[in-house]
């Protein structure tokens, strides 16, 4: 009986670990998110040649999503920031967000001076809440997002949003 049971307690243990979060390597950028070990990420590649990939997950009520831009060539800082910018501000309507809060840039604490990091917060039409971040060093662009902010603490949706990390 004691063999059953610890048999059991290891199997849930086991199950409830393998759906948490852990280090994933994008595609072929070598860049890093922390994302949940049953998403796959989807691959195109445009007509410049960038690499893009993409993928999702919903816990509960809540969506996680990482969209990744490997660059053809290599940018200049300031010009990848207003591409990144840019793209932002075109997710929303994909994503159908009619209200935002306004592109910010945001400390990259982890990140080094190489690179910007911006955020923002919109509303879709549904009147789900979104936390958006982007990065940039010039030869990679990626945006995660949290949908549905409300139903998680503002540090879970954090640990993701900050978990982001540049090949190096």
């Amino acid at each position: 009986m004691e063999n059953l049971i610890f048999l059991l307690t290891a199997s849930l243990v086991f199950y409830k670990s393998s759906k948490q979060p852990r280090r994933t390597i994008i595609g072929d950028t070598n860049c890093s998110v922390q994302f949940f070990p049953d998403a796959e990420f989807d691959f195109t590649q445009t007509e410049a040649g960038d690499q893009l990939y993409f993928a999702e997950h919903t816990d509960k009520k809540v969506r996680y999503g990482v969209l990744c831009a490997s660059l053809s060539s290599k940018l200049p800082l300031a010009e990848a920031q207003d591409v990144l910018t840019t793209y932002l501000s075109r997710l929303q309507k994909p994503f159908h967000a009619l209200y935002n809060t306004g592109i910010n840039p945001c400390q990259t604490w982890t990140q080094g001076d190489d690179c910007v990091k911006m955020i923002d917060y919109w509303q879709d039409e549904d009147n789900f809440d979104w936390k958006v971040k982007g990065y940039t060093d010039g030869e990679t662009i990626a945006v995660l997002y949290v949908k549905n902010i409300s139903e998680l603490e503002v540090d879970k949706q954090d640990q993701f949003l900050d978990s982001f990390y540049f090949s190096r």
